[in-house]
C-alpha cells in the first residue's frame, strides 16, 4: 500500500493500481486496498478531459468503493462522506466551466463542463441533473464545433430521461429531434408517445422563485373562485383546473427579485419578474398548445416510419382539438394528397389556405390536389372512351351496323364522358388561382416555382388558354406546343 501512495504522489497511476492489486491478491478482503484504488482512480480521472474516460474512471471508484463496504459495512459513513465531497466539487467545477463557456462560445469550457457533470453523475448515478447538466454541456460543446455531432448526446439524455421522476419537457424534444436526425424513427415515436403522455398527465402550477428565501403574499383565481397564498421562494401554487388562470403576487421586502411562472403540460406559459410592485399574470390555459410541437414532431415521425393510417388518426385528433391549426390542416391534407383521397385533401388544404394564406406549400397542395383529381377524371375518361371504341370495332370487324343496344350504351357512354370533360375542366380551374399565389410567393430561383409553373402550364392548357402557358413556357422549363399534343398527362 505504501508503493501505491508513493505512485500516485509521482502520478504514476498504472503503477499505483498495480501496487493495490497485488495487495488484494494477498486480501481480497482488504478495505484500505479498495478505498485506496478508488482515491487513485479519481486523481487518474483528472488527468483527462476525455468525457467518457473521466466518467468512467470515476465509476470504477465507486465500484471499488461498493467493494470496501461490502466487506466493511462500517466504511459507508466515511465512503458517503467523501462521495458527497466528490459530487459537490465536480458539480460546482461543472458549473463554473459552463457559465465560462456561455460567456467565451469555447469549446474546451463546454468539455471541461462535460467532463465534471459526467463526474459527478458517475459519483451518484441517481442525479438526474447533473446528467442533464452533462447533456446540455456535449450538446453546446458539439453546437459550437465546425461539423459537430449532436448525437453523441443521446445515450446521456436517455439516462436522463430513465432516471428523473419528471424529465424536462426540453430533454424530451431535443431527444426526439436528436432521433429523428439519426433516421431512428421508431424509437422517437415511442420516446415522443411517452413523453406526450407524461407531459398531459402532469398538474399545472404557479412557480414562485427569484431570491431565495424572500417572502410572498398573493391571490390566485381559477375560474372565478379566488384564494389567498402566502410563502417563501422557491415555492410552488398548484392549480387544479385547465381553464383562465390569474394571480397577482407581491414581495414583503424592499430588496430581492420576485419571478412569478406559470407551468401548464411542462411548459412555461407566463413568466413575470419584478424588483418592485406587483408580479400578475392571466392566462386562458384551454387556449394553450404547449406540446403542438411535439405533437407535430411525433406525426412526422408516423410519416417517415412509413405509419400513414396512425399519422392520420393522430391528425384528425389534433385538428378537433385545435380546429385552427393550420399547420395541422396543412400536414393532414397533404397525407390524404399522398394517398389520393382528393376531395378531403382540397377540403383540408383548403382550411389551411384560409387560415394562412402565405404558407406557400399549402396553396401549392391545394392546387395539386385539383389537378391530381383532373387526372383521376382523366384516366375515367380513358376508360369510357376504350369502351366505346371497343363497341364500335366490334361492329366494324363483323360487317354490320351496331345493334340499338350498342347504340344506347353509346349515347350513355357519350353523355357521361361530356359530363367528365367539363368536370376535369372545372378542376383545372379550381387548380390554377392557388397554384398562381404558389408561383408568386415561391423563391424566384427555388425548383418550387418551377414545379408551380408546370402544374399552371398544364392546367391552362386543358381549359385552351394557350397563350396563358405559353407566357409561363419559360418558367416550368416545358414545351407547351409538346404539352398540348400529351393532353397535359
Amino acid at each position: 500500500m505504501s508503493k501505491a501512495e508513493d505512485a500516485m504522489e509521482e502520478q504514476n497511476y498504472d503503477q499505483a493500481l498495480a501496487s493495490v492489486d497485488s495487495a488484494l491478491a494477498q486480501d481480497s478482503a482488504n478495505v484500505d486496498a479498495y478505498l485506496m484504488r478508488a482515491q487513485v482512480l479519481r486523481q487518474m480521472a483528472d488527468s483527462t478531459m476525455s468525457v467518457e474516460k473521466y466518467k468512467d474512471l470515476y465509476a470504477r471508484a465507486r465500484d471499488a468503493e461498493e467493494a470496501a463496504i461490502k466487506f466493511d459495512p462500517g466504511a459507508r459513513s466515511e465512503v458517503e462522506g467523501q462521495r458527497t465531497l466528490t459530487f459537490a466539487q465536480q458539480s460546482r467545477k461543472g458549473a463554473e466551466a459552463f457559465r465560462r463557456a456561455r460567456q467565451t462560445s469555447d469549446t474546451t469550457d463546454y468539455r471541461k463542463a462535460a467532463v465534471y457533470f459526467g463526474g459527478a453523475s458517475a459519483t451518484y448515478p441517481d442525479s438526474a441533473n447533473v446528467i442533464l447538466n452533462q447533456a446540455y454541456a456535449m450538446l453546446n460543446m458539439e453546437q459550437n464545433r465546425e461539423n459537430g455531432d449532436m448525437t453523441g448526446a443521446a445515450p446521456v439524455l436517455e439516462r436522463y430521461i430513465e432516471k428523473a421522476d419528471a424529465p424536462q419537457k426540453n430533454a424530451y424534444d431535443i431527444l426526439s429531434a436528436l432521433y429523428l436526425q439519426n433516421g431512428q424513427n421508431e424509437e422517437a415515436i415511442d420516446l415522443l408517445e411517452s413523453a406526450i403522455d407524461d407531459l398531459s398527465q402532469r398538474s399545472s402550477y404557479i412557480q414562485v422563485g427569484g431570491s431565495r428565501g424572500l417572502n410572498y403574499t398573493g391571490e390566485v383565481q381559477v375560474n372565478g373562485s379566488s384564494r389567498s397564498v402566502e410563502g417563501t421562494t422557491p415555492d410552488k401554487v398548484t392549480i387544479d383546473s385547465n381553464g383562465e388562470v390569474s394571480a397577482t403576487f407581491q414581495k414583503e421586502q424592499e430588496k430581492g427579485q420576485l419571478r412569478v411562472s406559470l407551468y401548464y403540460k411542462g411548459s412555461t406559459v407566463a413568466d413575470t419578474l419584478i424588483s418592485t410592485g406587483t408580479a400578475s399574470l392571466s392566462v386562458n390555459l384551454q387556449e394553450q398548445a404547449p406540446l403542438a410541437q411535439m405533437e407535430g414532431r411525433l406525426l412526422n415521425a408516423y410519416n417517415r416510419a412509413g405509419q400513414t393510417e396512425k399519422a392520420m388518426q393522430a391528425y384528425r385528433e389534433q385538428i378537433d382539438q385545435n380546429p385552427n391549426n393550420a399547420t395541422y390542416r396543412y400536414n393532414y391534407g397533404s397525407l390524404l394528397l399522398q394517398s389520393d383521397r382528393f376531395d378531403d385533401a382540397i377540403e383540408q388544404l383548403q382550411k389551411a389556405v384560409d387560415l394562412e394564406p402565405g404558407n406557400v406549400k399549402a396553396q401549392y397542395n391545394l392546387g395539386a390536389a385539383y389537378s391530381n383529381k383532373a387526372r383521376n377524371v382523366q384516366d375515367s375518361l380513358t376508360a369510357l372512351n376504350d369502351s366505346m371504341s371497343a363497341i364500335s370495332e366490334a361492329a366494324m370487324e363483323e360487317n354490320r351496323e351496331p345493334t340499338a343496344e350498342e347504340k344506347e350504351r353509346v349515347n350513355e357512354l357519350d353523355s357521361r364522358i361530356k359530363e367528365l370533360e367539363q368536370q376535369k375542366r372545372d378542376l383545372f380551374r379550381e387548380a390554377i388561382p392557388p397554384l398562381e399565389r404558389a408561383r408568386q410567393m415561391a423563391d424566384s430561383e427555388g425548383s418550387f416555382r418551377q414545379d408551380a409553373c408546370a402544374a399552371l402550364v398544364t392546367a391552362y392548357v386543358q381549359i385552351e388558354q394557350t397563350a396563358k402557358a405559353q407566357e409561363l413556357e419559360q418558367c416550368a422549363g416545358l414545351n407547351v406546343q409538346q404539352q398540348g399534343e400529351n393532353g397535359g398527362n
